[in-house]
């Protein structure tokens, strides 16, 4: 049968690192030569390239959120060519992605070898968080939803992920939990609700919505939703598999 390859456009930095955290996965990227592609057993059994095309958005897009809630700073990823290698080795190009530029932040990669007492290197065996993310989002379809919201990043759709957990777990869950402070909680809710502090940004046109002391900035609100939603898929990750998905104890 095929193999069928998903060309996957993005700052290059960002996949060389997807590369060798994916390493043996499934899914997986391969690098050839500058270009990086993305390929899934799910796909064995696909006929049709358009087919392939549908099945890869869904997985590039939850790959992309996973990738930006770990790095917090990753350029988008986008979908470009679709590759079928037949069983004799022959490569069919097919052209549905558009030829984009990325451009983003230049993000240095930060590695760090830890030791043990003879001095060698220790070999971490730890699942990596972006393959933990990728997993809880393919499961649990408001983990999906709310890493989609924080992706866009601007202070209706942080909101709209934090609502999608409070809904899920409680306020007095999240607060018990330590996930946000009170105050942080309190902050942030009033800030995005504010029109005072954030024009036509804000969640609510009504002027009875009233700032808080301590107006929180855009960075602060990301920096805690992201750090709510990793708790949470950290959470359902470490979860009992015989606890009830609705119970939050």
């Amino acid at each position: 049968m095929p193999e069928w390859r998903v060309q996957l456009q993005g700052n290059t930095l960002d996949l060389q690192e997807l590369n060798e955290i994916l390493s043996n996965q499934d899914p997986s990227i391969i690098q050839e030569n500058n270009e990086f592609f993305v390929k899934s057993k799910a796909w064995d059994q696909l006929q049709e390239g358009a087919q392939v095309l549908e099945n890869a958005k869904r997985l590039v897009g939850l790959l992309d959120n996973a990738a930006y809630i770990h790095f917090r700073n990753s350029s988008p990823f986008s979908i470009g060519d679709i590759v079928r290698i037949d069983d004799d080795g022959q490569k069919h190009r097919m052209v549905y992605g558009e030829a984009n530029i990325i451009l983003g932040p230049v993000r240095l990669k930060a590695t760090a070898i830890v030791t043990g007492l003879d001095g060698k290197p220790i070999e971490n065996k730890q699942e990596h968080p972006i393959i933990t993310t990728l997993r809880v989002s393919k499961q649990h379809v408001q983990v999906s939803d709310a890493l989609r919201f924080f992706r866009k990043g601007d202070w209706l759709s942080l909101y709209k992920a934090y609502e999608i957990v409070r809904d899920e777990i409680g306020e007095q869950e999240i607060i018990r939990r330590k996930w946000l402070t009170k105050k942080s909680k309190k902050r942030f809710t009033q800030t995005a609700q504010s029109r005072d502090v954030l024009g036509d940004n804000a969640r609510h046109a009504s002027r009875k919505f009233k700032p808080p002391n301590e107006p929180m900035l855009i960075d602060e609100a990301n920096a805690i939703i992201g750090d709510l939603l990793q708790k949470w898929i950290d959470y359902l990750h470490n979860k009992s598999p015989n606890s009830e998905d609705h119970k939050y104890t």
